[in-house]
């Protein structure tokens, strides 16, 4: 019997890369990189001729900031092409001015940012300078202009806020039922808190039991009206208040103090 020997054709063996091969596409690869690199470059140089903002669009109601101070503000803030324009940057510019709550940028293709706010609604003044709205937020707006007719709201520092407003809102309220309108609530630096009603008519509440002196006010009043028209309500006292009328007449107008039932 004859045996049958195939014979397999053996492959080559890999060649070892030679060291010029290897400096070959490390340099091809360089260039590569540096290309791309100055291409972004370029690119980055040329993108605001090429795609340049033309027009800002704003959106949403305004009442205390005009639009063409918004516009300056904005435009002062364009930096890049349509592409490159960093939307965050300008948002937070925008949202940091006095009278806007927030605000949003986008980019609308092929060349306009428009930018969407939303303004504070301010509910009364707070100190000599700011507005605060309902939340209790106090801005102070950049061109000192502040809104005729509020109430004024104020305290020794911005942070008792929110506690002045919720009072405010509470006991104008109240107060209303009786025919008073407050046009004015403050805390000073003792922790005193007083009241201005429309007209003039101050109202000193104190630092302790101050809802409960509110009450005695609230139930008196009927009789406190039925003598004349109080200038000064002071309720700081244990089971009474003291009553400055104005004068009419034979009335002094002086101080009476009437005992809470």
């Amino acid at each position: 019997m004859t045996e049958r020997t195939d014979t397999m054709p053996m492959q080559a063996a890999a060649q070892p890369m030679t060291r010029l091969t290897l400096i070959a596409r490390l340099l091809t690869a360089l260039l590569m990189i540096g290309g791309l690199i100055g291409a972004g470059w370029i690119g980055l140089q040329w993108e605001p001729t090429l795609l340049p903002i033309r027009a800002i669009s704003i959106e949403g109601e305004m009442h205390g900031l005009s639009r063409e101070a918004l516009q300056q503000t904005i435009s002062k803030e364009i930096s890049g092409g349509i592409l490159t324009q960093n939307l965050a940057t300008l948002r937070t510019r925008v949202q940091a001015l006095p009278w806007i709550e927030q605000a949003t940028a986008r980019r609308i293709w092929p060349d306009r940012i428009q930018i969407t706010v939303r303004e504070h609604s301010a509910i009364a003044r707070w100190n000599e300078s700011g507005l605060v709205t309902e939340q209790g937020v106090v801005f102070r707006p950049s061109d000192g202009r502040l809104p005729a007719g509020l109430a004024r709201l104020g305290a020794a520092d911005d942070e008792q806020a929110p506690e002045v407003v919720t009072r405010f809102l509470d006991w104008g309220s109240r107060l209303l039922v009786l025919g008073l309108i407050v046009d004015g609530v403050h805390r000073d630096a003792r922790g005193d808190w007083s009241i201005e009603l429309l007209g003039g008519t101050d109202v000193l509440l104190g630092t302790d039991d101050i809802e409960q002196r509110l009450e005695r006010l609230i139930t008196a009043y009927s009789q406190i009206e039925a003598i004349g028209i109080p200038t000064r309500l002071d309720l700081r006292y244990a089971n009474g208040l003291a009553v400055r009328w104005l004068p009419v007449g034979n009335n002094t107008g002086g101080p009476k103090r009437i005992a809470a039932n």
